[in-house]
């Protein structure tokens, strides 16, 4: 399939000339040349498929049988496909723009001056827009009016139907006298999706201080150049933006508006954040990545836009920054070149926007993965600045072992013994933070199953000999490219 230009000039999207103008211009600034240029190769194929299929809508075996062709059939669910993809993609691209209620309302009007038809393919568009809408009136839980094409040719037998009527879409509700899919709703079961999301998933949920959690940068053994790059990159920022109003202007160091720290699991990314959020003073929303994922169509993409939307109100309500936290971020910030599903691409281009939009509020967003080189390259760019949270050296396994014995008398011998200490670090080399952890727990309960005995180096030296964690293999968690290599505030 040859894949048309941004240049070109007859884009009409969905032949409303004056969205279509408004369209343009927005694609013209749009920063991410590579996404505006396939936004317009999906609209290029759109319109020319819908050509088509207005043309083989009324051809001459149509009118003597009642029956559409085969033809006409492959070029609905194509149609429906490609319409599906734009409306979704360039609603959360350019949210400004309403573009889903607009080509709605346009094709709205055009269904109804064709008479309506309940077989009229302006009518399967309207229910794949009807997804996307806003202003629309609608009851809750839209996605049931939506399906995926895909399944809809595969349930209808490939698009065909033997009496020669169009295949219905899967999970679209009837149509009632050729009426168009809008629905009237009572005031009391429309919820604003915004409320419904945090109420009823919390998918947005704030950090709150448990014992289990740092109270502060003190606490984080270790890490010390990690804690530098924070105190020096953010915290100035928040605790001081004179300062950092002063750092911009004299070095032209700005002032970050997302981080995203990387690594093997269980070094730390997750605890430091918390540290950074106690020692900044304030607060912090993490987004449950479980609760975000969905099986609804465009549910996902919808529930990354509340989160967003929710911490961007927060902060321009409180008039206060706020951290905005998503763990294992690659389970959606995953490579679009390496995924074919428009579900998947779909939510990866809704994360592209959200981030954008927070940046123009006063969220700062931060990302943690174990997965660096599976992110998609526009995700990465996102980030002002990027942090590898690596397995941590001698001293910091000797800082951690210190706190991990403190509070257990039986370990006060043990940690007076600087020569122990430095043996038992030596031993734990190339073990993460959390594998540190669970030893030092292994070797306590190995000294009281020795008669109560005090924790000693042999305790760590059977721990370590039979546990069952492993050592990250390092160098498979470094990024392979360079744009990971730069100080906060700094571009690279």
């Amino acid at each position: 399939m040859k894949i048309t230009p941004i240049s070109q000039s007859n884009i009409n999207f969905g032949y409303d000339k004056q969205l279509n103008n408004e369209l343009k211009e927005a694609l013209k600034t749009y920063p991410d040349r590579e996404w505006a240029n396939m936004l317009s190769a999906i609209n290029n194929q759109c319109n020319d498929v819908e050509n088509k299929l207005e043309r083989v809508s009324n051809e001459s075996v149509f009118k003597q049988t009642g029956k559409h062709s085969n033809k006409y059939y492959d070029y609905l669910d194509i149609l429906l496909a490609l319409k599906e993809m734009l409306v979704s993609f360039v609603s959360t691209t350019f949210e400004d723009l309403h573009f889903a209620d607009r080509e709605y309302r346009h094709y709205d009007a055009k269904y109804k001056s064709a008479g309506s038809k309940s077989d009229d393919w302006r009518n399967d568009i309207l229910d794949i827009i009807y997804a996307w809408t806003e202003e629309i009136p609608k009851k809750v839980n839209p996605q049931t009016k939506a399906s995926t094409t895909t399944d809809s040719k595969s349930a209808s037998g490939g698009g065909k139907s033997s009496e020669g009527t169009a295949p219905k879409q899967n999970g679209a509700a009837p149509k009632q006298d050729g009426a168009a899919p809008k629905q009237e709703a009572n005031p009391q079961d429309v919820i604003p999706p915004l409320k419904k999301a945090i109420e009823d998933k919390s998918i947005l949920q704030k950090f709150v201080s448990s014992d289990s959690s740092p109270n502060g940068f003190t606490d984080v053994a270790g890490m010390e150049s990690v804690k530098s790059e924070l105190n020096n990159g953010i915290l100035l920022a928040v605790k001081n933006p004179e300062q950092a109003k002063l750092d911009f202007q004299e070095y032209g160091k700005k002032i970050p508006k997302g981080l995203l720290l990387y690594g093997p699991p269980g070094c730390g990314k997750t605890y430091i954040t918390q540290a950074l959020a106690v020692e900044s003073g304030i607060p912090m929303y993490i987004i449950d990545i479980g609760q975000v994922g969905s099986s609804f169509i465009n549910k996902t993409s919808q529930n990354i836009k509340t989160a967003f939307d929710e911490a961007i109100n927060i902060a321009r309500k409180s008039g206060k920054p706020c951290l905005l936290f998503m763990d294992e971020i690659d389970s959606l910030a995953f490579d679009r070149n390496s995924r074919t599903d428009n579900e998947d691409i779909k939510q990866v281009a809704a994360l592209l926007q959200a981030m954008d939009s927070a940046k123009q509020a006063n969220v700062f967003v931060i990302g943690a993965t174990n997965k660096y080189n599976l992110l998609d390259p526009a995700i990465r760019r996102r980030f002002d600045s990027k942090i590898f949270v690596s397995v941590p050296e001698f001293e910091a396994r000797k800082s951690l072992l210190k706190k991990q014995l403190q509070g257990k008398s039986k370990a006060a011998s043990l940690i007076g013994n600087e020569s122990a200490i430095d043996s038992i670090a030596m031993q734990l080399n190339g073990f993460s933070n959390d594998s540190i952890c669970k030893i030092v727990s292994s070797a306590a309960k190995n000294a009281l199953e020795r008669n109560r005995a005090d924790i000693a180096e042999q305790d760590f030296v059977k721990a370590i000999s039979e546990t069952s964690e492993e050592k990250p293999d390092v160098k498979s968690y470094v990024a392979e490219n360079n744009d990971s290599k730069q100080k906060i505030g700094f571009s690279a």
